[in-house]
């Protein structure tokens, strides 16, 4: 079993993570843009669903975006000021879509030569090999979101052969595994592997009630990720359940199943540092946020407050350490006391 780097590098700065002047993660969201959202899986009654029905991103507004320029002067920025560690690209649909692309490596190679490592999320949409091996040779960690590939099981690691689309507009299950296997293999290929007993591939899933009902699939995913040097992370669906019984239920599973107990892939002390902790989110269109899953109006515009006001906001950010998870409202104290999380 092995951490995801950027996770080993957040734990080996947490004497820094409550200093004042220390952004670690900068979180730099593309526009809201995503294929994914034509993908329709067949139900058990025959019916049809969105893949990625209820992603919190969908209704997220698409207005003006960054120039390259600014977006170099907004990594520049906090580099300069709060010694910035980390970048990721979130929150917002597909990094990769040919409309972002460009905008996502240009993001990655600036941070790199800054000394910033790079923290991309996909569903795996527009991944080629020449992308995977130019993700896998920057040292690029990448998470792989399973929310709208639930199909995604153990066999995936071992060669199982999924079923091509049915109909037009159906969910290409074959093309989607081949994608990622594409990723995998070049991670495996490269030149430019992580540090001893890390890994820079990861995978998310949410826990359903289904999994309380039958947890088989959830663990054999984590076991075979585990043997496949992928970390594996769970998280509980950003809309609480009802129930309170069923919430704590899916709170446990959760930490049951993810590799090294750990709330989230940046979680320190049981605090996420992508958007509770130590960090700032800079979005697509230059709105500031304290977390990238945030949307509205945001603190003001990067690009058009002056140096003292974009302390301010960012200030405001650091010292707002009440949650393990702003997007949920998950206080941190109630967090830590969940049954079998850790904090190393």
């Amino acid at each position: 079993m092995r951490k995801l780097e950027v996770t080993t590098l957040l734990e080996s700065l947490r004497g820094r993570l409550k200093d004042r002047d220390f952004v670690a993660v900068l979180n730099l969201p593309g526009a809201n843009v995503c294929e994914k959202r034509g993908e329709y899986v067949k139900l058990p009654d025959g019916s049809v669903s969105q893949a990625c029905r209820d992603c919190i991103t969908q209704k997220l507004p698409l207005t003006g975006r960054m120039s390259q320029d600014e977006i170099m002067e907004a990594i520049d920025w906090f580099a300069k000021n709060y010694d910035t560690r980390i970048i990721t690209v979130n929150g917002r649909g597909n990094p990769f879509h040919p409309l972002l692309k460009e905008e996502t490596l240009l993001k990655i190679h600036h941070a790199g030569k800054l000394g910033m490592k790079a923290y991309v999320f996909t569903a795996s949409d527009n991944l080629d090999e020449e992308l995977c091996k130019e993700l896998a040779d920057t040292g690029t960690n990448v998470m792989i979101s399973l929310y709208g590939n639930k199909f995604i099981d153990a066999g995936f690691f071992s060669g199982k052969e999924y079923a091509p689309a049915p109909a037009k507009g159906l969910q290409d299950e074959a093309a989607i595994a081949n994608r990622l296997r594409l990723l995998t293999k070049a991670y495996k290929e490269s030149s430019n592997q992580p540090p001893e007993g890390t890994t820079r591939l990861a995978m998310n899933y949410v826990v359903g009630e289904s999994d309380l009902r039958d947890e088989s699939k959830l663990r054999d995913l984590s076991t075979a990720a585990s043997e496949n040097n992928v970390f594996f992370v769970c998280n509980t669906p950003f809309v609480r359940n009802k129930s309170l019984e069923i919430q704590n239920a899916l709170e446990e599973l959760a930490a049951q199943y993810t590799h090294f107990h750990l709330s989230h892939s940046t979680a320190v002390d049981g605090q996420c540092q992508m958007g509770a902790g130590a960090s700032a989110t800079v979005d697509y269109n230059g709105a500031l946020y304290r977390c990238p899953y945030f949307a509205g109006g945001g603190d003001g515009n990067f690009l058009e407050l002056s140096d003292a006001q974009r302390r301010t906001i960012v200030g405001k950010y650091l010292n707002d350490r009440n949650y393990a998870c702003v997007m949920r409202r998950t206080p941190l104290k109630q967090l830590m006391g969940i049954k079998g999380l850790q904090s190393n």
